[in-house]
């Protein structure tokens, strides 16, 4: 098991399905939606769903609008967690929430951006369960972050003080256990990726995560 809850978003194929409920991350991400990039459609998430267990299943909905309307598609397909963009109009997540939709939000995070910025940032779709900050969008590393930039350390802390944080970042060899013990975050966040080829992927730049996250029941 790992000693934090990890998100698991992009999920498009079996071969990171698997690799991820077997690491027991708490929630798996699948893209749905005509205006998603590789989204898998409805009977190919069937298909994938009947091959994982454990994780919570999330749709991945990015800048969805219809909150109302995506509320009844989740419900037809048996899922109750969304994963949008929080660049969503706020009558979207209130929607879904409406009908029982448990929403997360996607932040990502630029080089340019300040720490207020990010701040502004978090407090919309207050109803939020998590805020996925994401630095892996604009290249910041867990190294940035401690020599300054775009911020510091101690104004991350502020953010994830905030809002329920799980944080979406290059740890550059960091311990994870370290950061989620000395830092008000809620968890990580990471992202699948295409195969290599049909049935195989290199997870090398995962597996250091999940190990540094295992604990031994």
């Amino acid at each position: 098991m790992l000693a934090t809850t990890v998100l698991a978003a992009g999920v498009t194929h079996l071969t990171d399905a698997r690799y991820f409920a077997a690491w027991e991350v708490d929630y798996l991400a699948f893209p749905v939606g005509a205006h998603q990039p590789n989204a898998v459609d409805w009977t190919t998430l069937a298909a994938l769903r009947e091959w994982i267990t454990g994780p919570t299943l999330v749709a991945e909905l990015g800048n969805v609008t219809d909150g109302a309307d995506w509320a009844r598609q989740l419900a037809d397909h048996d899922l109750t967690l969304a994963l949008i963009s929080h660049t969503a109009p706020a009558s979207a997540p209130e929607a879904l929430a409406a009908a029982g939709v448990g929403v997360f939000v996607h932040l990502p995070v630029a080089g340019y951006q300040s720490a207020d910025d990010v701040a502004e940032a978090l407090v919309t779709h207050p109803s939020a369960r998590y805020v996925v900050l994401d630095f892996e969008a604009g290249g910041i590393t867990w190294r940035d972050l401690t020599e300054g930039h775009p911020f510091g350390l101690d104004e991350l802390d502020g953010l994830l003080r905030q809002r329920p944080v799980l944080l979406q970042i290059g740890l550059d060899g960091a311990d994870p256990k370290a950061l989620a013990s000395d830092h008000p975050l809620n968890g990580f966040a990471v992202r699948g990726s295409s195969e290599e080829k049909v049935g195989y992927k290199s997870f090398d730049d995962l597996d250091g995560l999940f190990e540094g996250l295992e604990t031994f029941a």
